[in-house]
């Protein structure tokens, strides 16, 4: 398979979202992440005080969760999952 076809294949497999964080920090729930689930995180509108955010735990099967360094970002997350 050449690169721009698995590239292509990978972006249907791509789970996109938003998340609101509350004091830091926000659990993300999503049946289908995995132990290997790249999740790549953005902040989309900055809130309370935005710190880098992060992701901190990953439950396969069930959810992740997205910090924040400030324990008071409200900031919304965006984020996209791929798997390898």
């Amino acid at each position: 398979m050449s690169r721009s076809a698995r590239a292509a294949y990978r972006g249907e497999l791509d789970r996109v979202g938003t998340a609101t964080l509350v004091g830091g920090e926000k659990v993300v729930a999503d049946t289908s992440i995995t132990a290997a689930s790249v999740i790549m995180l953005t902040t989309q509108s900055p809130g309370g005080t935005p710190g880098a955010v992060y992701v901190s735990a990953r439950t396969a099967g069930t959810s992740f969760t997205i910090s924040s360094t400030s324990g008071s970002d409200t900031s919304v997350v965006g984020y996209t999952i791929t798997e390898p």
